[in-house]
């Protein structure tokens, strides 16, 4: 089953239902708004989603998050060597008084 989500309003489902639905049976979730406010969701019958991901798909729907456009961890990085006797914070404050 598709994890895909979209984000539709009142007005515009009403418009387009049979759109919608269709992409329900194809296993889409579609969260409903009115005024950007969610109000429902349309799932295929059985689908279920767990208390994070609802909390992730609320916030996102009342504009809170922005959710990754790509998939994959984080870029690594080369971690940063302190000179001897300088703390972490020292070395932060010293870039950011250079303009880094």
């Amino acid at each position: 089953m598709s994890k895909k989500s979209s984000i539709v309003g009142a007005r515009e489902l009403k418009t387009r239902l049979g759109k919608y639905l269709a992409r329900v049976r194809a296993g889409e979730t579609i969260l409903v708004t009115d005024r950007g406010n969610p109000i429902a969701e349309l799932r295929p019958v059985g689908a279920s989603e767990d208390a994070t991901e609802q909390a992730l798909r609320r916030m996102e729907a009342e504009g809170l998050i922005t959710r990754a456009t790509r998939r994959g961890g984080l870029t690594p990085f080369k971690p940063i060597e302190l000179p001897p006797g300088v703390s972490a914070s020292e070395l932060i404050l010293r870039e950011r008084d250079e303009g880094f």
